[in-house]
């Protein structure tokens, strides 16, 4: 019978990371009445990486649905009218993440934006209703919507 030998290297461990977002307001940005063509509005949410080691990449995206009192129909045709622009660091070294359609804002941008461990950034988000958009069809329609962040570790 040959001899053996067995030789081992034991209690190996590995530890998940655990990534999250913090989002400042988490209330809404935008309460905006009485809307007409031209008509424009602007406000920051503060994004930060929770974990101070791991880089993220993070996503915006907006859920929209009816306003109380209105329809999935009207407030789909007011999400195909309304302009939304979103900008990472706008007071930094400002990088436009999406601009476009409120519609069309899903998963943006679509390579993602980076935050380093622990670091935290304005994002700005400016909604406006083109004149040339504002008629009869949409008139008295109101959407509501949430601003949805994403983040998957880089």
């Amino acid at each position: 019978m040959p001899f053996t030998f067995q030789a081992l290297n034991e209690d190996n461990t590995i530890n998940d990371a655990e990534i999250s977002l913090t989002l400042n307001p988490a209330t809404a940005i935008f309460t905006e009445t009485d809307w007409v063509g031209g008509s424009t509005a602007t406000a920051d949410i503060n994004v930060t990486n929770d974990n101070a080691t791991v880089a993220v990449d993070y996503f915006v995206s907006a859920d929209w649905y009816a306003a109380a009192g209105d329809t999935v129909q009207n407030a789909r045709l007011l999400a195909e009218k309304l302009e939304i622009e979103v900008t990472a660091d706008p007071l930094g070294t400002p990088a436009v993440l999406f601009t476009g359609k409120l519609a069309d804002l899903i998963q943006q941008p679509p390579a993602g934006r980076n935050l380093a461990g622990g670091a935290n950034e304005d994002v700005e988000f400016t909604i406006t209703l083109p004149a040339a958009d504002a008629t009869d069809l949409i008139q008295g329609v109101g959407i509501e919507f949430d601003l949805v962040f994403v983040a998957v570790s880089a």
